[in-house]
């Protein structure tokens, strides 16, 4: 008797498997990109609780691609409060598609999908912001019937842009969770059953054990409002309640690609080497089509002193200084003397605090004064306050430059060059920590 021997190959979990595809479909987008390809795009209408009602794009598979004209741009910059904004155009001439135009109007959530063609014919998206509909314009011309949407991101909702002011005085306590306060403000209701978010916010796990010693001497959880801060409801906005924590926690704030609403630690964007480096350029490369750098040597301070606020009468005012003595800078203070900045900040009652500022502010006017803008061919999965480099094969060597990707302004047609803002990180200064003027 001859007995068979037979090798049984393991079997894959489910998640390995989507996970494998998911790779080799990444890689196969990272391919696409260097060559010619058809882009796509698309809109997602997004019902009140963010579900999907319909979407509309310009694949010509599709049923509703005649109703998408590429044209338009999407922007983007790195800010506290609103980053992201988009134009789009679409055609609706004698109702032909099943959406109505003039019913976009108020609270029509909508989100932006970019991407492309894979080389096995299927669709590859990734998302590029959600949206609010402003301002919409309908034009009817002979043969021709089109509405144009400006799209601002969600924080349009926030700032009074779209959704009004405060109804009432909105206070947060001193002592209270500052992320508890976030959760609370977007889960209001905007009266029609809706919260102002129905997307669960995004928090930095950075705060979470940290601590601030107060001006007395006593500890306090960096979380917790260190006042009571009161709202006034004439003028007042939802935005200017969130901008206020910000400033509390020393903080971004905004909206991303997905939809979320971040907070994130100012203090983590120091040296950004922990970021991630999202694509390598190079005039090896076809996405690489040039850059043009820009020294702004009258913007410089390399001396930046913080003032903050005293809870208490008779205590003394919270302070912070941060100076670039890096020898590897060339903006050092060794170098073109003391460039001094002074900041008066309301919101900061601790000397840790106003240090950590200062020495965020430091790394923003001592670098950010370095700009890079570069041109490359559309390339869909860049997002702000990540890394890209340049290989810079004009220099000996071909030294491999690091840039903090600021912002970028991208067609929506299938044409045109991508413009990313960046700044150079190669010379993001160490600070010191210095003393006060006089002391």
């Amino acid at each position: 008797m001859r007995i068979i021997a037979y090798t049984i190959p393991p079997v894959k979990d489910f998640k390995e498997e989507i996970a494998t595809t998911d790779r080799e479909r990444w890689a196969a987008y990272l391919n696409a990109l260097e060559g010619p390809f058809l882009k796509l795009a698309r809109l997602d209408f997004l019902q009140p609780d963010g579900s999907l009602a319909f979407s509309i794009d310009n694949n010509h598979k599709n049923r509703r691609a005649g109703a998408f004209i590429q044209e338009g741009e999407l922007t983007v910059n790195l800010q506290n409060g609103q980053r992201r904004q988009a134009a789009i155009t679409l055609s609706n001439l004698d109702g032909e598609y099943d959406f109505n135009v003039n019913k976009v109007w108020f609270g029509q959530q909508i989100r932006l999908m970019e991407g492309l063609v894979l080389p096995d014919g299927t669709d590859y998206y990734l998302p590029q912001g959600v949206f609010y509909v402003k301002d919409p314009e309908e034009t009817f011309e002979p043969g021709r019937k089109t509405a144009r949407y400006t799209l601002a991101d969600k924080w349009a909702y926030l700032d009074g842009t779209l959704f009004g002011n405060l109804e009432g005085t909105y206070q947060i306590s001193r002592g209270e969770n500052l992320f508890n306060a976030v959760t609370t403000l977007l889960q209001k209701g905007r009266g029609n059953g809706q919260p102002i978010d129905n997307v669960p916010p995004v928090f930095t796990t950075y705060y979470n054990d940290r601590t601030v010693t107060l001006p007395d001497g006593t500890t306090a959880s960096w979380l917790t409002a260190p006042y009571t801060y009161r709202c006034e409801s004439e003028n007042g906005t939802y935005a200017e309640v969130l901008l206020e924590v910000n400033k509390m926690l020393v903080g971004w704030m905004g909206y991303d690609q997905a939809g979320h609403f971040r907070v994130d630690a100012a203090y983590e964007d120091i040296l950004d080497t922990d970021k991630p480096v999202q694509y390598q350029l190079s005039p090896e490369r076809t996405t690489f089509l040039g850059c043009t750098y820009t020294i702004k040597n009258t913007e410089v301070y390399n001396d930046i002193i913080v003032r903050g606020t005293a809870l208490k009468e008779n205590e003394p005012i919270p302070t912070g200084r941060a100076i670039n003595a890096d020898p590897r800078s060339d903006t050092n203070v060794n170098i073109l003397g003391y460039r001094t900045q002074r900041r008066s900040e309301t919101a900061y009652y601790a000397d840790g605090q106003c240090q950590e500022l200062a020495e965020f502010y430091l790394k923003r006017n001592t670098v950010l004064q370095k700009s890079v803008t570069v041109q490359t061919s559309q390339i869909f999965h860049l997002t702000e306050n990540n890394l890209v480099t340049i290989q810079r094969t004009d220099k000996p060597g071909s030294p491999v430059e690091r840039h903090l990707l600021t912002g970028f302004s991208r067609p929506i047609g299938q044409t045109g060059a991508m413009q990313l803002n960046c700044t150079s990180v190669n010379d993001f200064p160490l600070a010191t920590a210095a003393p006060m003027p006089g002391e």
